[in-house]
């Protein structure tokens, strides 16, 4: 490995995905979790109807060596992830991470978004520093959120699920209105503080009006249920109590739920999903253009919080949290 690398940080192209996929499998092999990543009709489909904008690093000798992405999960996403950072192992420790990352940021800037989240992986804090060095703020944790990923080149733990640390960079002012549960009031004010968001933060027994719209996905791959729900109606209770029965019999390790905060019915059904074994998964401010998602989220299987690392205290403050939260919310099962 040259001890001089300087590779050119630049937008990905349509003709690097073969290339990108190859770096991908130098990092991952085959046990990256998003399999687009590997397929390059899907990864051209994202690039063309603009859901993912990515950063490449290319070698002087022209093969990609890094890769990260902002990507929305549909046009209606107006704060994308900020993930798919990939570094080829043989071409670590020269900060091709934290240039793709200032690449990304100055797109995001480009695209005038008002912010953008990320899971950062918790078996070791090298992607929280990088992101925390950018402004970022913790704003919730997912346990056991996905199966375990061989990183090349690190040191990784086998024991049960990946669990990630989910941070928020603000990039603009939007001031907003979000309803929790009198439970998670002191919380939810202390965080909107500490992720540098404007929020008036109320509580409410209103109930849904009308019937709930959302979405349900499968993913064999990281063996998880995504209930998005886009409205909650007066059905919510029994929609999605309907909703997790039919897919009792998969036996998946996850459940996640992303409810819209910036509804006023937000703060009942969080609490009728919380009587469901649900609990407080990470915040995402601004996620789509009617405001503020939360997702909560349900295990089914163990998780070894004691492979979990926080770069700082105010995510250990963060996973303290909603460990009690995990074991509140399991007691009354």
């Amino acid at each position: 490995m040259s001890n001089d690398i300087t590779p050119e940080i630049r937008p990905l192209e349509v003709d690097d995905i073969p290339q990108l996929i190859h770096c991908v499998r130098r990092c991952y092999g085959d046990s990256y979790p998003f399999h687009e990543m590997y397929d390059p009709e899907a990864l051209k489909r994202l690039v063309d109807e603009k859901l993912m904008y990515s950063v490449v690093a290319q070698h002087s000798d022209g093969h990609l060596i890094g890769h990260c992405a902002l990507t929305f999960d549909s046009l209606h996403n107006t704060t994308p992830e900020a993930g798919k950072m990939i570094v080829d192992p043989d071409f670590r420790g020269h900060h091709i991470a934290e240039n793709m990352a200032k690449k990304r940021i100055e797109i995001a800037k480009e695209l005038d978004l008002v912010g953008f989240w990320t899971d950062c992986v918790t078996n070791h804090t090298y992607s929280q520093h990088e992101i925390i060095a950018f402004g970022a703020q913790e704003t919730g944790m997912l346990l056991g959120a996905s199966p375990f990923r061989q990183m090349a080149g690190l040191d990784n733990f086998t024991d049960t699920r990946m669990s990630f640390l989910s941070c928020y960079v603000s990039l603009k002012e939007n001031v907003n209105t979000i309803y929790v549960p009198n439970n998670h009031f002191d919380f939810a004010k202390d965080l909107a503080q500490k992720i540098n968001v404007t929020r008036s933060v109320l509580e409410s027994n209103a109930n849904g009006h009308g019937k709930s719209e959302y979405t349900v996905s499968i993913s064999p791959a990281t063996q998880m249920a995504n209930i998005k729900i886009q409205h909650i109606g007066a059905d919510f209770l029994s929609a999605i109590s309907a909703e997790l029965e039919k897919i009792e019999y998969l036996q998946l390790a996850y459940t996640l739920v992303n409810l819209p905060i910036s509804q006023e019915a937000a703060a009942l059904a969080f609490s009728q999903l919380e009587d469901m074994g649900f609990f407080w998964g990470a915040w995402l401010p601004n996620y789509s253009s009617h405001g503020d998602v939360l997702r909560l989220q349900k295990l089914h299987e163990s998780v070894n919080v004691d492979e979990i690392f926080c770069a700082r205290e105010q995510g250990e403050h963060i996973k303290k949290y909603i460990i009690s939260e995990w074991k509140r919310v399991s007691s009354d099962q």
